[in-house]
């Protein structure tokens, strides 16, 4: 029982209490461009800095896109 707790606890304490599903998705399809960018090479230069952007804006809790953040334009 403890080590659910303990469990339970660094699940809400962590980054991953604040994933949902779109930004699943959307880290899938990120990789899916990289995949294809880099493994299959269709269009390298166009599809690595989408992808990679994709997977680095729905990480959670990272506040990129909020105001004053790294990419809030």
């Amino acid at each position: 029982m403890d080590l659910l707790m303990k469990v339970l606890s660094l699940f809400t304490l962590s980054g991953f209490a604040e994933l949902y599903s779109g930004n699943i998705i959307m880290i899938i399809v990120g990789g899916v461009l990289l995949y294809l960018a880099i493994g299959k090479k269709y269009e390298p230069l166009l599809l690595v800095p989408i992808g990679f952007g994709a997977i680095l804006v729905n990480l959670p809790l990272t506040g990129i896109m909020e105001e004053g953040g790294l990419l809030y334009f």
